[in-house]
């Protein structure tokens, strides 16, 4: 009978062959192959928005630091407050940041607007077929393109004019709160809405960047999303 300290799986689990022996090509679980598993493993989540089915892949589930490759909280819920039709979207030009599993880009692209979704380079490998398999048919194809804010910013191309920046759960690294800012005011002009939505999680972190961002922008209106308390806000800003 194997112990608690047992790090392999038992020997009834081990494939044997036909003389009862361990075959040459059996695999051993270990308790660091089934965390890698864990940690590596993907899943698939449903919404419905704008009358169509939208399937979401997640991956690298188990791993806590893999943040682009999920989903979080704010994005279902501001998908479904720009889906009310607070803010007129049809023919927009829209950039997202930070976009991640791409819902409320997509989500955005449904809903009729011209829309660029971005994030680093290591997360767009999921974010693409996400976007490419939930936007089908649309008025507007939406574009994928890597972005690291801050950096080399004079080399993306963007457009000549956007009429929203958006982004949800951006605040939660304090390093990037600078080029966060830098990179919103790089996209943003005179005529540009910027929306942006954070899970309020941490109080000292999310204040500092509440500080920047308002030195920096004026904010128009601070908009409580349905059911979620004063946990989860949006914030509808224009530049100074």
């Amino acid at each position: 009978m194997p112990t608690g300290n047992d790090d392999t799986a038992s020997s009834e689990d081990t494939p044997k062959g036909a003389d009862g022996e361990m075959r040459e090509d059996a695999v051993v679980w270990t308790r660091e192959s089934i965390y890698e598993m864990m940690r590596n493993r993907s899943r698939d989540q449903n919404f419905r928005f704008v009358g169509r089915d939208i399937v979401i892949t997640e991956r690298n589930v188990g791993d806590m630091t893999a943040i682009g490759t999920k989903l979080w909280t704010t994005a279902e819920v501001f998908s479904q407050y720009l889906e009310s039709g607070i803010f007129p979207l049809q023919d927009k030009k829209v950039i997202e940041l930070g976009s991640g599993t791409g819902l409320v880009g997509i989500v955005t692209s449904l809903l009729g607007a011209d829309v660029t979704l971005t994030d680093l380079p290591d997360i767009i490998y999921n974010l693409e077929p996400n976007v490419a398999i939930n936007t089908r048919g649309v008025k507007h194809p939406p574009t994928v393109c890597p972005l690291a804010w801050g950096v080399d910013l004079h080399s993306f191309p963007k457009a000549a004019h956007y009429d929203y920046v958006i982004g949800s759960d951006l605040v939660y690294d304090a390093d990037v709160f600078e080029g966060l800012i830098q990179t919103i005011k790089y996209l943003s002009d005179a005529d540009t809405t910027i929306l942006l939505g954070f899970h309020l999680r941490v109080p000292d972190r999310d204040l500092k960047f509440l500080n920047m961002f308002t030195n920096e922008f004026k904010v128009v209106k601070e908009h409580e999303l349905p059911n979620q308390g004063k946990a989860v806000r949006l914030y509808e800003a224009r530049t100074k």
